[in-house]
């Protein structure tokens, strides 16, 4: 659960009151926004991960290590598509369901699905997911609306 605040911290500095002037704003405000975007992130996992690797044993660390991405990619979704100040709402509906329905089955392991638990070795699909969640979210935060109507135009 801490490595979804740490990946969605970052997506929620988007939200601003200014939102209808910065959508409207050149590629270099764009651009320059990315920029400080993956810069939090950056900074966000380099924080998170090195007070956990104080106190957290390696297992625990790289399964919070592998999650880090997929928590960010549903956070870019829910900010693009509920407004960045909600950038929250899917990755807290996803910890949920996946709170409820990634449980252990009887040897003992937790789902391939489930990129929240599972480790890198025992479960390398976890990590495709959620890489998979960080690429989805980032097409999402490239979709800007005058990006979607070009794109729709276009088909």
């Amino acid at each position: 659960m801490l490595a979804m605040f740490a990946g969605v911290l970052p997506v929620l500095s988007l939200h601003s009151r200014m939102a209808g002037l910065e959508a409207v704003g050149t590629t270099r405000f764009h651009r320059g926004r990315a920029l400080r975007l993956t810069t939090l992130w950056a900074t966000s996992m380099a924080v998170f991960l090195g007070v956990c690797a104080v106190s957290v044993e390696g297992r625990v660390l790289e399964v919070m290590a592998g999650a880090l991405p997929g928590w960010t990619g549903l956070g870019l979704l829910s900010g693009r598509l509920f407004g960045w100040r909600q950038g929250w709402i899917l990755p807290s509906l996803v910890l949920l369901l996946v709170g409820y329905w990634g449980v252990r089955d009887g040897t003992g392991n937790y789902p391939w699905w489930d990129f929240t638990r599972s480790p890198v070795v025992e479960h390398p699909m976890s990590l495709g997911i959620s890489l998979g969640l960080l690429a989805v979210g980032v097409v999402a935060y490239w979709l800007t609306p005058w990006r979607l109507r070009s794109l729709l135009r276009r088909l």
